[in-house]
């Protein structure tokens, strides 16, 4: 076998490797976007998500069968993805009591995150794990 061939099979390999990797990196970053059920009606865009004070969240923990209002307690887990957005976590005390958890992705830069101490509007958004959350003061 001669050096040509070893050369070729090493740039093909070569090539390989860095679609694969690409391909490794490109699907991780989509991971990041949460994926809407059908009949729930999601922001135009992930980084204008919070516009207006107007969040479209995921319910982690918990249920919301009705609109409602309620009070953050956190806001944590602010790390950004590779794609520059947020999904911060949040526990909101309703006003019968009970207690959920969100997932709020934004992007930061864009829209602030819902403030601890923060009262809110809550109502479900066409499935029981999704709800929109609107925030009551100015941002």
């Amino acid at each position: 076998m001669s050096k040509s061939y070893f050369r070729r099979i090493e740039i093909l390999s070569a090539i390989v490797f860095a679609g694969i990797i690409f391909m490794g990196f490109s699907s991780g970053a989509r991971a990041w976007e949460p994926v809407l059920p059908k009949g729930v009606q999601g922001p135009v865009s992930w980084n204008q998500n919070g516009k207006d004070g107007r969040y479209f969240v995921a319910v982690v923990q918990g249920t919301i069968t009705e609109p409602t209002t309620g009070v953050v307690k956190t806001d944590a887990d602010c790390m950004p993805d590779s794609q520059g957005l947020n999904h911060c976590h949040n526990i909101i005390e309703l006003k019968t009591g009970k207690v959920i958890t969100i997932q709020n992705t934004h992007k930061m830069s864009e829209h602030r995150c819902l403030r601890p101490g923060e009262q809110v509007k809550l109502r479900p958004d066409g499935a029981s794990s999704w709800a929109i959350v609107q925030t009551m003061s100015d941002s």
